[in-house]
C-alpha cells in the first residue's frame, strides 16, 4: 500500500510529522491512491499505542501534554465504517485524575483526507486540575526548507470589497504567521480553511469550530514547520462526569508542486464526505428569487410578497425566498418576537393569514419555499425577552442579548418552535441568520469563574451543532442555509450541515439600485466565488441583472437573485433565458475548479474561472470583462487539456450557444479570449472526443 509511493518522494513518517518530502514527477492518475493510503498510514501511526508525538497538544495541570501522556493508559481501536471510511480511536488515561482523552479520527479511503475531534472527559471523582492551549492540532512537517514556503489563505468575511480574497504569505526560516477570527464567528475576519505549501508538497486544513478559533504557522530556523490551530481560549476543570470536545480538523497532505492540485482534492473530499445530502443527493444551491427583501423589506405584506410571485411565474425559478422583514416589529428591533403560539409572531396587519399561503403559492407553482430565522439574537422587548429571559446571556439584564444555546432547556424550547414553523409553514429551506458577535457574551458568562473559561463557548457551540442536526433528523427533505451577517460562519462544521446562500453582506449595498452598483456586485461576486470556492464548493451571493455579465457573475451552482420583475418592460426573456443557462451549466460546477490568472478586485482586471469534470472529459470557462479592464483581447492557460486530443468547443456571447467547432487541445490549452462588451462575459464549453479505432 504506502510502499506504492515513488521512491522519489522518500517520505519517512511518524506521528503527526513528515520527513523529507521532496519534489518529483509523477504520474497524475496514481497519486490519488498514494495519497489516500498515505494518510491511512498517517492516521495509524499517529494514533497508535506507542506514537513518538501526537498531532495535538494540550496544557494539563500547568504541564504540557507530552511531558505526561508517557505515563498514561492507552488504548487503540479501529473499525471500518464504510467501504470508503475507516475510524480510529485513541485513548489516554491519567492514572491519577481520571482525565480521558479520546482522539477521534476518521480516514476516507477513497479522498485522500483524515480528521479528527478530541474528547475530554473526567472520569475521575473530583474536579480536574485546570485544562488549557487545547491546539486541536499541533503538528510539525520536517523540510529543513530555506525558501519555498507558502500560506496560503482567504480574507474571510469581514463585510468588504474584499470578502474570501486569496492572500499569500511567504514564511521563512525564523518567523511566524498567527491568524484567528474576531467576535466569536468562524470565519469573520480571517478563513479557517488554509494551504500551507512547501517544495514537493504541502497541507490543507480545515477547522471546523464555529466561535472563536486561532492559528499559528512557524517556520524554525533550521526550516520546520510547526502548524496549530485551536480554541483560542480555554482555561478551565472538569467537574466529575463532564465532557468537553475540542473543534473538528480536517487535514490534506498533497504531493507536487501545484497548489491547485490540493485545492482540488479537499473539493473532491467534501462532495464525497461533508457537503448535506438529502435523499442521498448533495445540497445544491438554487436559483432563489429573493421576493421583497431589496425592496418593501420591513413594509413586505402577504400583498407585495405574492406581487413577486406573480412577476416570476414561468420564469424557471427554483426556490421563492421571503427573508428576515416578515417578523413582528420588523427586521432589528423584533428579532426576539419567537414564541408559542407560533401566530402571534406574525404580524396581523401585514401578513393576516399569516405565512402559509405564501408557501402555499410558490408551491403551487412548482417552487420550495425559504423562510428566515434568527434564533441567536434576542432584542429586549421582545417575547423571549419578557417570558424567557433566563434563555438569554444578558450583560444588561434587560432580557436581551445572545439566545444561549448552551443551556439544553433553551435549546430544546428553540427546536420545538423552528420543528413547528418548519411543519406549519411547509418549510423547504431553513435560512438561518447570525447578527450578533457572541464572544462577549460567552466571556460575561467566564467572568462568574475564572476556573472555567471557554466553557460557555464551548456549551453554546455543541448545542449549535445539536439544534441543526435534531431538525436535520426531525424534517430529512429540509436544508438550511447558513448566514451570519453575510459569511461569519463558513466553517467545516457548519458546512457538513448547511449551504452559504448569502456567503457575504457587502452586495447589500445594491439597495441603492444604481447600476454602478449593481456592476459593483457582479465582480464582488466574482472575487468571491474565485476564493472562496476552493475550498467550499458551493456558495452564493446577492445578485441583479438578467444580463449574461451580471447573471453570470453571481452564478455558482445556484444563485441568490434580487432584482423586482413586476416593472413593465422588465425583460422577462432574457431572464428565463439566463435561468436555462444557468440550468445547463449547473453539472460543471460538481468538477474541479481553477481561478485561472490573479484573483483581484480592481475593476481594469479580467477575471477567468475554469471547472472541469475528469470523468466526462469536458468542461467550462467563465470569463468576465470588467467594465474599467481596456482589453478586449485575454490570454489564458487552460489546465486539464490533453493538447493532442481533439474537442468539440462551443462558445456563448450572450445566452444563444454556438454550434460545436472541433479543435486540437493545443488550440485550447493556451486560449485566446475575446470580449467586445465592457463588461462582457463569455461562456466556452468543451468536451473531449473519444478516439475511434
Amino acid at each position: 500500500m504506502f510502499k506504492s509511493l515513488p521512491t522519489s518522494y522518500r517520505l519517512a513518517m511518524f506521528v503527526g510529522v513528515i520527513v523529507g518530502v521532496t519534489a518529483s514527477a509523477i504520474t497524475l492518475g496514481a497519486v490519488p491512491n498514494v495519497e489516500a493510503d498515505f494518510h491511512v498510514r498517517w492516521v495509524q501511526q499517529a494514533l497508535s499505542e506507542a506514537p513518538a508525538a501526537l498531532p495535538f497538544s494540550f496544557l494539563y495541570g500547568g504541564r504540557h501534554s507530552s511531558e505526561l501522556i508517557g505515563k498514561w493508559k492507552r488504548s487503540v481501536t479501529e473499525e471500518s465504517v464504510n467501504a470508503d471510511k475507516l475510524r480510529r480511536t485513541l485513548t489516554l488515561t491519567d492514572p491519577e485524575t481520571g482525565l480521558e482523552v479520546r482522539a477521534v479520527a476518521a480516514v476516507y479511503v477513497d479522498t485522500p483526507s483524515v480528521e479528527w475531534t478530541l474528547y475530554f472527559t473526567n472520569k475521575g471523582r473530583k474536579d480536574t486540575p485546570i485544562l488549557e492551549q487545547i491546539k486541536a492540532v499541533d503538528a510539525t512537517v520536517k523540510l529543513g526548507a530555506s525558501s519555498g514556503v507558502r500560506l496560503l489563505r482567504l480574507v474571510g468575511s469581514p463585510c468588504r470589497i474584499d470578502d474570501w480574497l486569496p492572500l499569500e504569505d511567504a514564511l521563512r526560516p525564523g518567523e511566524q504567521i498567527d491568524f484567528a477570527t474576531s467576535g466569536g464567528r468562524s470565519s469573520s475576519s480571517a478563513s479557517p480553511f488554509f494551504n500551507l505549501q512547501w517544495p514537493g508538497g504541502g497541507v490543507i486544513t480545515a477547522i471546523g469550530w464555529s466561535g472563536q478559533w486561532a492559528a499559528k504557522i512557524e517556520c524554525t530556523k533550521n526550516g520546520d514547520l510547526n502548524l496549530s490551530a485551536g480554541m483560542q481560549t480555554a482555561h478551565l476543570k472538569l467537574h466529575p462526569g463532564e465532557t468537553i470536545r475540542s473543534p473538528r480538523i480536517m487535514q490534506l497532505y498533497w504531493f507536487g508542486d501545484d497548489a491547485w492540485r490540493g485545492y482540488n482534492q479537499f473539493r473532491r473530499v467534501m462532495f464525497a464526505h461533508i457537503m448535506p445530502r438529502i435523499d442521498g443527493q448533495l445540497v445544491v444551491p438554487p436559483i432563489a428569487h429573493l421576493s421583497t427583501s431589496f425592496y418593501e423589506l420591513n413594509d413586505s405584506t402577504e400583498a407585495n410578497v405574492l406581487s413577486h410571485l406573480e412577476a416570476i411565474k414561468g420564469l424557471g425559478f427554483e426556490v421563492f425566498w421571503l427573508d428576515a422583514y416578515w417578523i413582528l416589529g420588523g427586521f432589528g428591533g423584533g428579532v426576539g418576537h419567537y414564541g408559542f403560539p407560533i401566530e402571534r409572531v406574525e404580524p396581523k396587519d401585514r401578513f393576516p393569514r399569516g405565512l402559509l399561503p405564501i408557501s402555499d403559492a410558490a408551491h403551487k407553482e412548482g417552487m420550495k419555499f425559504l423562510l428566515w430565522f434568527e434564533p441567536e439574537r434576542v432584542n429586549a422587548g421582545t417575547y423571549l425577552a419578557k417570558e424567557h429571559p433566563e434563555f438569554v446571556i444578558s450583560p444588561a439584564r434587560d432580557g436581551g442579548g445572545l439566545f444561549n444555546l448552551g443551556n439544553p432547556t433553551a435549546r430544546q424550547f428553540m427546536t420545538r418552535y423552528l420543528s413547528e414553523v418548519i411543519k406549519r409553514y411547509k418549510m423547504d429551506w431553513l435560512r438561518i441568520d447570525y447578527n450578533i458577535d457572541p464572544l462577549g457574551y460567552w466571556q460575561f458568562l467566564d467572568k462568574q469563574d475564572p476556573d472555567r473559561v471557554g466553557m460557555a463557548e464551548i456549551r453554546y457551540i455543541e448545542g449549535l451543532y445539536r439544534l441543526w442536526d435534531d431538525l436535520r433528523t426531525a424534517y430529512p427533505q429540509l436544508a438550511i442555509d447558513d448566514c451570519a451577517s453575510g459569511g461569519r460562519r463558513i466553517d467545516l462544521e457548519t458546512m457538513s450541515r448547511s449551504i452559504p446562500l448569502w456567503r457575504s453582506d457587502n452586495t447589500c449595498d445594491m439597495l441603492d439600485h444604481k447600476p454602478a452598483t449593481v456592476v459593483l456586485a457582479a465582480l464582488k461576486n466574482q472575487t468571491m466565488t474565485a476564493g472562496l470556492s476552493r475550498y467550499v464548493p458551493f456558495s452564493t451571493c446577492g445578485q441583479m441583472g438578467s444580463s449574461p455579465y451580471l447573471f453570470r457573475s453571481g452564478m455558482n451552482a445556484g444563485i441568490s437573485f434580487g432584482e423586482d420583475c413586476r416593472p413593465a418592460g422588465y425583460p422577462r426573456e432574457q431572464l428565463k433565458q439566463a435561468i436555462a443557462e444557468a440550468k445547463r451549466l449547473r453539472p460543471y460546477f460538481f468538477g474541479d475548479f481553477y481561478a485561472i490568472g490573479p484573483v483581484t478586485v480592481r475593476p481594469e482586471d479580467w477575471c477567468v474561472l475554469q471547472y472541469h469534470r475528469p470523468h466526462d472529459q469536458d468542461g467550462m470557462v467563465m470569463a468576465f470583462r470588467r467594465d474599467a479592464s481596456p482589453d478586449a483581447l485575454h490570454t489564458v492557460q487552460l489546465r486539464e487539456i490533453d493538447p493532442a486530443a481533439d474537442y468539440d468547443v462551443t462558445k456563448s456571447i450572450g445566452y444563444e450557444r454556438s454550434s460545436p467547432k472541433r479543435v486540437k487541445g493545443a488550440d485550447i490549452t493556451s486560449l485566446k479570449l475575446h470580449i467586445e462588451q465592457q463588461p462582457g462575459s463569455l461562456i466556452i464549453e468543451y468536451k473531449k472526443v473519444e478516439s475511434q479505432k
